[in-house]
């Protein structure tokens, strides 16, 4: 239990701290961990940035489980504070609670960029297909999915080989969002 307010205060700041860090690292640093995993499981139509690899990715990993570890941590002091109960099982119950609910938004966080690839993909993926469908030309199932995953990875390596890939990728989730809004918009108005 924290007795003096001032230490209170910094496990406050340091808990929202970390926090904000966290958020941040998943964004702009860690987010091809979700990329890799979504890949593992099927979705080949995936861009892994070209850095990703190595003592590069190893180092980004350790990183967001250190980051992962240190909320939890500041969150398992501030819940023995306010509980009032600081005994080793209320400690190991307040962790495990604790780290389930970090690792949980260690996910979505991580989710968010991949989110924003799959939107960039799909649009890509309808573009294409209405295009080919106004020219007249009919193609294999297959082979239309390959292309729309060659066409998309190609995009995001020339953004990442730019130093762009964030930005991409944001612009990219903002069209396939405001097409989606028009699409749905035009069906309820015909409806």
């Amino acid at each position: 239990m924290i007795y003096n307010p001032k230490y209170l205060y910094t496990a406050w700041g340091v808990f929202a701290g970390l926090l904000l860090m966290h958020w941040a690292w998943c964004q702009f640093v860690a987010y091809p961990i979700s990329f890799e995993r979504k890949l593992k499981r099927g979705k080949p139509w995936i861009y892994i940035p070209i850095r990703w690899k190595g003592f590069y990715k190893l180092q980004i990993v350790l990183v967001t489980r250190l980051l992962v570890l240190g909320l939890t941590a500041s969150a398992v002091i501030l819940l023995s504070h306010y509980s009032r109960k600081s005994e080793a099982p209320w400690m190991v119950l307040y962790a495990l609670l604790t780290g389930f609910l970090a690792l949980r938004l260690n996910v979505l966080w991580l989710d968010l960029r991949y989110h924003q690839q799959e939107d960039s993909y799909y649009f890509l993926h309808d573009e294409l297909r209405a295009k080919l469908e106004s020219e007249g030309k009919d193609m294999a199932e297959s082979a239309f999915k390959s292309l729309a995953a060659y066409q998309h990875q190609n995009l995001l390596r020339k953004a990442d080989e730019s130093g762009t890939l964030i930005k991409t990728l944001g612009n990219q989730a903002k069209i396939s969002r405001k097409y989606r809004k028009d699409v749905r918009t035009r069906e309820t108005v015909e409806t």
